[in-house]
């Protein structure tokens, strides 16, 4: 009788105890350990950089991203701006004979990774890692839908015909990233049917950047036109599409010559009146501030910029024999006179994704 008490009490604890997320040392380990749960990797330059050392204090030293968690793999991903023999062996453990997936333009960030390898969201945006508790809101989010979405995957994984393409849709309806290699043609019979929403399960926001750089301006506006009204593209995709588009017209296409300020007004507005709750609206909103009006959000050093890495594999893992991740040039030690400096146009570089 009292063996069984006590084993009814040990059962009672296991439930009351919360299911802890488990700790990687390195990015092979966090892949081959994590399962069907994702991997959450905090890149942040050690030592050096300002947001990176108070969200450290916070994330780490404090212990406040584990309840954020859930049942996810964390891995500490520090990169050093001159790193000594002793750094460099230890970002060499790290990263092993893997990359990081492209994608992960700046940090500190968070990056929410599954087991293949695929980059399903990440919290790096300036207004976002400048607050650690606006991070930590913005990760949890983040893993809920990863699990939401997630949820509906397995199903479709199970199911055939127009009902896997109806779950296959659904789950790209969800605000993060839909894994690589999910659609075969089947699936895109089913799917499309004549109206076109094939395109919202395959979309890939990077390829409309890479369409858009050959192309005027007038070339530009008829494609993603076209792209709006025949896609089938949910609230999100659409967002993502005028995001490319408006990097386009930042950087001037083959005119070299940047659009207008009222063109761009116009388009960050209409983009963000798709969905003005979402992360893209919330992102034209600042668009329009830093953009348009020439204002800036926020006084503190935004995060270091990474180079682009994009040597991935067919099964969705980046490869290389490089360890390192390199930052760009401009990486340098942050001073207080630098953190009270004016935001110049090279900070927001590159597309608007």
């Amino acid at each position: 009788m009292l063996k069984k008490f006590f084993s009814l009490v040990t059962f009672a604890v296991l439930l009351a105890s919360p299911l802890q997320a488990a700790i990687a040392r390195t990015y092979p380990d966090a892949l081959a350990k994590t399962g069907k749960h994702p991997i959450v990797i905090f890149i942040y330059g050690a030592n050096y950089d300002k947001v990176s050392e108070r969200t450290y204090e916070v994330f780490v030293k404090k212990n406040k991203i584990m309840p954020y968690l859930r049942q996810a793999t964390f891995l500490e991903m520090p990169l050093y701006q001159m790193p000594s023999d002793r750094e460099k062996k230890d970002m060499e453990k790290r990263m092993g004979n893997k990359r990081l997936p492209g994608g992960i333009r700046s940090y500190p960030c968070l990056a929410v990774v599954d087991s293949a390898g695929n980059l399903r969201g990440i919290v790096q945006k300036p207004e976002e890692m400048k607050d650690p508790e606006t991070a930590l809101a913005a990760l949890k989010v983040l893993l809920d839908n990863f699990y939401a979405q997630e949820k509906i995957l397995d199903r479709a994984r199970k199911a055939k015909g127009e009902k896997r393409a109806d779950l296959l849709l659904a789950a790209s309806d969800i605000d993060i990233r839909m894994p690589g290699g999910l659609i075969n043609e089947e699936d895109k019979k089913n799917l499309d049917g004549g109206s076109g929403m094939g395109s919202r399960v395959s979309f890939d926001p990077l390829s409309v950047v890479e369409k858009l750089q050959t192309m005027t301006f007038a070339e530009a506006n008829a494609h993603i036109r076209q792209m709006m009204a025949t896609g089938g593209y949910s609230k999100l995709q659409r967002q993502m599409i005028m995001a490319a588009y408006a990097g386009h017209l930042r950087r001037g296409g083959e005119e070299n010559k940047p659009a207008s300020k009222e063109w761009l007004r116009a388009l960050y507005t209409e983009m963000r009146n798709i969905d003005p709750n979402s992360t893209y609206g919330a992102y034209a909103e600042g668009a329009l501030v830093i953009w348009v009006e020439g204002g800036k959000l926020t006084d503190t050093p935004i995060p270091t910029e990474i180079n682009r890495i994009d040597n991935r594999t067919d099964d969705g893992n980046s490869s290389g024999s490089s360890s390192t991740i390199s930052a760009s040039d401009d990486d340098t030690p942050t001073t207080d006179a630098d953190a009270d400096a004016e935001q110049s146009d090279s900070d927001f570089e590159g597309d608007d994704f």
